[in-house]
């Protein structure tokens, strides 16, 4: 039984592991690093030396056999998400799962049933949601500061060939660009604009439609755009590209106002202060706050949630389940039109 510190493990050596997650899990106290599973080796033990892990393994299976494992981070390629989540949990382990949890809402669901039958902790890794600005623009727009929400915008654009960020080998065999692999701009930008536009409009999302872009000679979308109703009438317009430089932004307008933020999902701690532009009738506020870690913030959350029993409603199951609902009907929308989000 977990009783002092949470012991990570984890699945494959991408590049947000090495730059991001690990380095979090080892500044958060009750947090440590003790095992590396990847495909090769050699591979699973460069990334154990620099996190300061006890061992390698050269294969995800020895990894989850491990008995002194007791959480497992699964970076891997989007399609390989559903398979290696639910074999953790069924060896025992809890699990943060990088978004987007699975390539459908039938994923998803497999493996919050998988978690509830196993008794552990399962999240998504929305990274963003844990920053306070989050909770403080949730508290203007309960405290009326811009009226009645009216309209939610969320953008979120990156591109690959000019970023210096290619995650595996060249630009043509980036994992995000493979379409085998769970690639393409719906799931990893927009995700995140999705889950963005769920969490400020407030409500469930009724009707979806979208559409999409290839750049030449890719076999994915690589520019999605659309506009979700949400059932308590709130407006959702998302923009998400793969090629295109530019940040996450967020805009909210209201009846009496907005509030917009810059890098509105991914920050670093050389953008300086994090900024909340709030616009109403009479006055501008700009609000600042001191750079905060938010993967940091997210390994202190799922370790509290696992030793605390801290409620894991940040980023809950249902919620992910419901993100996946919705990141289906727009992938459906390219060819039905105008499509109905099932209810969770």
């Amino acid at each position: 039984m977990i009783s002092s510190e949470v012991r990570w493990g984890i699945l494959g050596s991408a590049k947000i592991t090495e730059v991001e997650i690990g380095p979090a899990m080892i500044k958060i106290p009750r947090s440590r690093v003790v095992a590396v599973g990847s495909r090769t080796l050699g591979t699973a033990k460069k990334l154990a030396d620099a996190l300061g892990a006890d061992r390698a393994y050269g294969s995800y299976a020895e990894l989850l056999a491990d008995p002194d494992i007791d959480a497992i981070y699964v970076p891997l390629p989007n399609a390989m998400h559903a398979e290696w989540t639910i074999a953790a949990l069924q060896a025992g382990k809890h699990v943060l799962c990088e978004k987007p949890m699975g390539m459908n809402s039938a994923e998803v669901k497999s493996m919050v049933a998988a978690a509830q039958k196993a008794d552990k902790v399962l999240m998504e890794g929305f990274m963003y949601r844990f920053h306070p600005r989050i909770a403080r623009i949730q508290e203007l727009l309960r405290d009326g500061a811009i009226g009645e929400v009216k309209l939610v915008r969320a953008t979120y654009t990156f591109d690959l060939g000019a970023a210096n960020d290619v995650r595996s080998g060249g630009l043509d065999e980036d994992i995000r660009l493979n379409p085998v692999l769970g690639g393409g701009a719906v799931s990893d930008l927009g995700s995140y604009c999705v889950s963005g536009l769920r969490l400020y409009a407030g409500s469930r999302p009724r009707t979806v439609t979208s559409w999409k872009q290839s750049s030449p000679g890719r076999d994915v979308e690589t520019t999605i755009s659309g506009e979700i109703a949400f059932e308590n009438g709130v407006i959702g317009q998302f923009f998400a590209a793969l090629d295109i430089p530019g940040g996450g932004h967020i805009e909210i307008l209201g009846t009496k106002g907005r509030i917009k933020m810059a890098n509105a999902f991914r920050i670093r701690a050389d953008q300086g202060p994090i900024t909340i532009e709030i616009y109403n009738l009479d006055k501008t506020t700009l609000e600042t706050m001191p750079f905060k870690d938010q993967y940091e913030l997210e390994i202190a959350h799922f370790v509290s949630v696992i030793l605390d029993a801290t409620p894991s409603d940040i980023v809950s199951m249902d919620d992910s389940i419901d993100n996946a609902l919705t990141l289906e009907a727009i992938r459906k929308s390219w060819t039905n039109g105008i499509v109905e989000v099932p209810a969770n």
